[in-house]
């Protein structure tokens, strides 16, 4: 019976055929921070290009060409008809991640992907806030009269890039004012990592440490009695958060929670670049980032 593959067997497989290798790689690709339904999505989508490969006779990974890839990537679908533009970005994603592998596997190698550039998308269900709306956000969510201190919070949070589902899990003694961070600690699909807390954020924080001295391991946002469990609580966050932009009057489409928490990520973005916004996102595709971020497209 054969041996489960291991990241280690990358020298003993390498140029000894293109399945044996992706065998390899996969390994290593699925041991990355994704969601289930992601990981079987992509990996599906792997298989599929694995299998174009074969039929071509292309006999390693290492000998994929950018025609190969546009191939796949501009393939027409099972029911003979165009790819959607969503559909062919999906494919470069799962063969970003494909190829990430293979180029810490192999310092010399070209990746085939790296210069195929696709349409931008036409539509998009989520886009950072400007900063003029980040602002009005802050004011409305200041100006709550019911719930305003939580709601104030959950800004400040969604501000250093927490999504819905990690914000009520946030407690005191994971803030480090000093430094202006917070410690996230991940929730499907995301990964563990340090926030940037904004300078407001830092301001307002650092007033209720002064006000009301919570413990240091209380929620930073207070957990209603009701919440039940984490989806409930995920669920109230992102129902509060949808309050304060409707307050603040950013109903236009594209704008929701998450805009906020893409907003803490522009601010990054303008530092270090995608690497790191993309880590701050708690993602590990570069290509997710730039999509999330706008970064293909002008953002009206």
């Amino acid at each position: 019976m054969e041996s489960t593959p291991q990241p280690g067997d990358w020298s003993r497989v390498r140029g000894h055929g293109l399945r044996a290798e992706l065998a390899v790689v996969r390994v290593i690709w699925s041991q990355q921070p994704r969601s289930l339904s992601t990981k079987e999505r992509l990996g599906g989508l792997i298989e599929r290009f694995a299998s174009r490969l074969v039929a071509t006779g292309v006999a390693s990974l290492l000998d994929v060409r950018r025609i190969d890839c546009e191939s796949f990537i501009w393939a027409r679908t099972r029911r003979n008809t165009v790819p959607a533009l969503a559909t062919v970005h999906l494919r470069r994603s799962a063969l970003c991640g494909l190829f990430a592998v293979l180029r810490e596997l192999e310092p010399g190698f070209v990746d085939p992907i790296v210069d195929v550039s696709l349409p931008a998308k036409t539509t998009r269900r989520v886009r950072p806030l400007s900063d003029a709306e980040m602002t009005s956000a802050r004011v409305a969510a200041l100006g709550r009269s019911r719930s305003s201190r939580r709601a104030v919070l959950s800004v400040v949070l969604a501000e250093a890039t927490a999504t819905t589902g990690e914000i009520p899990q946030v407690r005191w003694r994971d803030l480090d004012l000093a430094a202006g961070t917070v410690q996230l600690p991940g929730a499907s699909p995301v990964r563990a990592r340090r926030g940037q807390l904004s300078s407001w954020g830092v301001r307002v924080l650092r007033r209720v440490l002064d006000e009301e001295h919570p413990d240091g391991g209380d929620f930073v946002v207070e957990r209603r009695h009701d919440y039940g469990d984490a989806h409930s609580a995920q669920a109230a966050v992102a129902n509060l958060l949808t309050k304060v932009l409707i307050t603040a009057g950013l109903t236009a489409p594209g704008i929701r929670p998450t805009s906020i928490r893409l907003w803490g990520a522009r601010q990054v973005l303008a530092r270090p670049g995608i690497e790191a916004a993309a880590a701050a996102l708690g993602i590990t595709s570069l290509d997710a980032a730039r999509n999330a971020l706008a970064l293909d497209e002008e953002v009206s």
